[in-house]
């Protein structure tokens, strides 16, 4: 078996255990960034909502663990869907052309993400990391870098492309059975 089979295999059955920790990642980031920047969420509320998205609720070490798992297994997925995508023929027009035209739009800023978060978690958690490295991997993370009024319309792009993704790769798990 071709190591292209391999991986679509791989990525098939590996994306549903993975699918509502990203869609809770995805949800609470957006309710977080649009809350706080355009309905005057509270930074008591924000920070119950963070509590999720970064998986505190588990623990210091819990969490930096879950997003290891979580950001490890989305890098993956992107990874491995790239690579379906450089080395497969256009597919026919339906769900699985559009999973894949999002997939290429949204792995650059998911990529980033996953990693920016992973590192923030991990770097604070467990590495020491300082006061300006965590500054610049939340920056990149959520966007910081595009300034206050483009940065809500950043988390909104790669929030909504990452569960557009989630969906239509749930359309296509179903469709296939």
């Amino acid at each position: 078996m071709s190591i292209k089979a391999k991986l679509r295999i791989f990525h098939r059955k590996i994306a549903p255990w993975v699918l509502p920790l990203l869609l809770l990642s995805a949800a609470t980031g957006l309710v977080y960034r649009i809350g706080r920047a355009w309905f005057g969420m509270s930074k008591e509320t924000g920070g119950k909502v963070l509590h999720l998205h970064s998986g505190e609720w588990l623990g210091d070490n819990g969490s930096v663990i879950y997003l290891l798992i979580t950001g490890g297994i989305l890098l993956f997925l992107i990874f491995s869907g790239l690579w379906m995508f450089l080395t497969s023929k256009s597919p026919k027009p339906g769900m699985r052309k559009s999973h894949r035209m999002l997939a290429v739009v949204f792995s650059l800023p998911l990529a980033v993400s996953a990693a920016t978060g992973i590192a923030y978690q991990a770097g604070g958690k467990w590495f020491g990391a300082g006061e300006g490295t965590m500054k610049l991997l939340m920056s990149l993370h959520e966007g910081t870098w595009l300034g206050n009024t483009w940065r809500p319309f950043y988390i909104l792009f790669i929030g909504l492309g990452l569960i557009g993704l989630c969906l239509t790769g749930l359309r296509l798990l179903f469709r296939a059975r």
